[in-house]
């Protein structure tokens, strides 16, 4: 044999090679055995529920996508893996060579998380490869397996992945393998190599719903509805919560659900209620290899955000709640998402489920728990009065404390952005406020609701008005403060009046003005003074209502306050217009529009316009009337003033109707009607319900 012999290897050998120029000696080599087909998935869990969209999701990903990698990312308890396997079991026809499974251990907190060269092992020897062919160098077992797998139509399936290191040696190179990965973290170096990414989030109701009545016994769900949907909307959303609360319904049958369902409403039991003897079954445990993953500063502050009961929070607010700047603030925050701990729903604003905020709170010790949410009240505290000189310049501010160190004021330039701030934080904003009250911070409770009645007015919130401003009363009252007693009755005055509680109105309103001239506070009694002027004429006593404008008029004058005077004046001039002296009337509210003008006071201009359009009409100037009407509309939507424009809006459709447009008149007084719908001003709904039921237009005002 010569020396120059070649030896030849198949393209589709696995295992080793023996290549040598002369071989001595008997040689005996068998033939390369044969791959296998691996069947490795696991069964799915019983608690799968149909995801349509995210299936659809799957399988178009995985027929557009060269290569087919697709990387499932979630929380913990959310469902990734179940609905992979559901997805991979309904499709494995359509991979006749096998399909791989690996559990990488990402997050188990007693196992060390997989080594690819481990996992690379476990693939080869089920795909037929002896043990003692597999390199003990993991590239060259990547390589291996990436030719072991080549040309083969295969799944393989990487459940709980901790970072791309982990996964990349477990690629094939070849777009005839689909690969899918479930991960709680964020792999952006997947996304880079071309991976669509599938963002699982918590079920709706309806879904959630739909899954526990299948885990359910039938009877039980039928018999037991409303404790049912309670469990429902406290598992919120999350498939591992909702099959924890089905055993243990299974496991007493003989009790309630609503024992169950009582469990989970009281938040310093909620989450015990998922515990379970297998850690791998208990929300508890399951959540908390998320957390344990993190680093010391992330840990904090995800606690801190558990300690603050918001469900949602700014960068603004969780930069005061950890003492950091803004920048700081936001890279945190974009870490946790990338854990899937939070979730930016919207820019620059991020969500955590209520169950994942409960173990965060778990994690932090109570002392730093209080100064973070001191910092956080402070910061809307602070916030709040920003934003409320920009909706109305002209009400005098009260100075607020001074910020906690670590803490950065928010910067609001304009009122546009402070009315996009009160939009997008007002529900936060009561639960702060609430917050602040439990713990008898009283300066930052009273200066919360004193911010708040310029917005609460405006977008005609009149229960949440009146709730906050009782709030700024007892604050006001702990205080001591006789100044901040009498404008916090003058507020809650106010908002009676506006609610329709015109007894209230009045005693609150009496008591402001009886403080007030026992300190001569002469400001104070000017605004009590307009103010009782109101409740007054919604009563239809005129006479005394024209007093109170009247001695309103002249505080303010000797106060020096031309915007006070302006809103006295168009006060008078309504209440002239009731006792039908219009040319008075007129020249009280044309003087008041002047001033408003001249001050830039665009709100008081919109009231006085109205005024002007009421006179006009009681006149029986129609054109003037609806010129000043149509005016008043326009201006109080552009304000946002809904609870204004509702008014005005009727009181064009009665000028529109004197003058024979009866379809136009309609149009508007359906606009009314639905603006006091959604301010739940019921009775102010009723009356325009009954006017256009009597034009035999009512239908589809249920």
């Amino acid at each position: 044999m010569s020396d120059d012999i070649r030896n030849l290897v198949r393209s589709d050998q696995v295992g080793m090679a023996i290549q040598a120029g002369t071989v001595h000696g008997g040689l005996h080599v068998t033939g390369a055995q044969p791959l296998r087909t691996p069947r490795q998935l696991p069964m799915v869990p019983r608690w799968h529920v149909a995801r349509e969209r995210e299936l659809g999701e799957l399988s178009a990903a995985l027929e557009e996508r060269r290569p087919p990698l697709v990387v499932i990312e979630g929380a913990g308890g959310v469902g990734k893996t179940t609905l992979v396997l559901h997805w991979a079991h309904h499709h494995a026809d359509r991979f006749p060579d096998g399909q791989l499974f690996a559990n990488l251990r990402g997050f188990d907190p007693q196992v060390a998380p997989a080594r690819p060269a481990t996992v690379l092992r476990g693939f080869l020897t089920a795909l037929g490869v002896e043990p003692a062919a597999v390199p003990a160098d993991p590239d060259a077992a990547a390589a291996l397996f990436r030719s072991a797998v080549a040309d083969r139509q295969m799944m393989i399936v990487l459940d709980n992945a901790r970072d791309t290191d982990q996964v990349a040696p477990l690629l094939p190179g070849t777009p005839s393998c689909a690969v899918l990965v479930t991960t709680r973290m964020r792999l952006s170096s997947l996304r880079v190599q071309g991976a669509h990414v599938v963002q699982l989030e918590a079920m709706d109701e309806s879904d959630a719903s739909a899954l526990l009545s299948r885990l359910l016994p039938a009877r039980a769900a039928e018999r037991e509805s409303e404790a049912m949907s309670a469990i429902v909307h406290r598992c919120g959303g999350l498939p591992l919560a909702l099959a924890i609360a089905s055993a243990r319904v299974a496991a007493h049958p003989e009790f309630p659900m609503s024992v169950l369902a009582d469990e989970l409403d009281d938040e310093t039991t909620r989450l015990s209620a998922f515990d379970a003897d297998d850690e791998s079954a208990s929300l508890r445990a399951v959540l908390s290899w998320s957390s344990a993953s993190l680093n010391n500063r992330l840990r904090r502050a995800f606690g801190l955000l558990g300690v603050a009961p918001l469900g949602e929070i700014s960068v603004g607010a969780a930069a005061c709640l950890w003492a950091v700047p803004p920048h700081e603030a936001a890279a945190t925050l974009r870490s946790l998402e990338a854990a899937n701990l939070v979730r930016q729903h919207v820019p620059h604003r991020f969500q955590m489920h209520d169950l994942v905020r409960l173990h965060a709170a778990e994690l932090q010790p109570w002392a730093e728990s209080v100064s973070a949410l001191q910092r956080l009240v402070a910061f809307y505290a602070h916030t709040v009065r920003t934003a409320d000189i920009l909706l109305y310049p002209h009400r005098h501010a009260f100075e607020v404390p001074a910020l906690p160190d670590g803490c950065h004021p928010l910067r609001l330039t304009d009122e546009p952005a402070a009315v996009a701030w009160f939009g997008a934080e007002h529900a936060l904003i009561a639960v702060v406020h609430r917050i602040a009250a439990n713990h008898k911070w009283y300066e930052a409770v009273w200066h919360i609701a004193h911010g708040l009645d310029t917005y609460q007015y405006r977008l005609g919130l009149l229960a949440e008005n009146v709730a906050s401003s009782r709030l700024g009363l007892e604050a006001a009252m702990a205080i001591g403060s006789v100044r901040l007693r009498a404008s916090s009755l003058r507020q809650l005055g106010r908002a009676c009046t506006r609610a329709g509680d015109l007894e209230e109105a009045e005693r609150r309103l009496t008591q402001a003005l009886s403080l007030e001239e026992e300190t001569r506070f002469v400001m104070g009694q000017a605004h009590t003074h307009h103010d009782l002027q109101r409740v007054l004429s919604l009563r239809g006593e005129h006479e005394q209502a024209l007093q109170h404008a009247i001695s309103a008029m002249e505080l303010y004058r000797a106060e020096s306050n031309p915007v006070g005077e302006a809103h006295a004046l168009n006060a008078q001039g309504w209440q002239h217009a009731q006792l039908e002296n219009f040319v008075l009337a007129r020249e009280c509210c044309e003087r008041a529009l002047a001033l408003h003008s001249a001050h830039g006071n665009v709100s008081g201009q919109v009231s006085t316009l109205d005024a002007l359009g009421h006179i006009a009409r009681r006149d029986g100037r129609m054109d003037q009337a609806a010129e000043h009407f149509t005016a008043a509309v326009r201006q109080a939507k552009q304000l946002g003033n809904v609870f204004a424009e509702a008014e005005y809006t009727e009181h064009l459709a009665d000028v529109l109707a004197h003058q024979g447009d009866a379809e136009k008149a309609h149009q508007m007084l359906r606009v009314a009607y639905d603006l006091f719908l959604s301010q739940h001003r019921m009775g102010d709904a009723d009356r325009v319900r009954v006017r256009l039921s009597g034009e035999g237009s009512a239908k589809g005002l249920d």
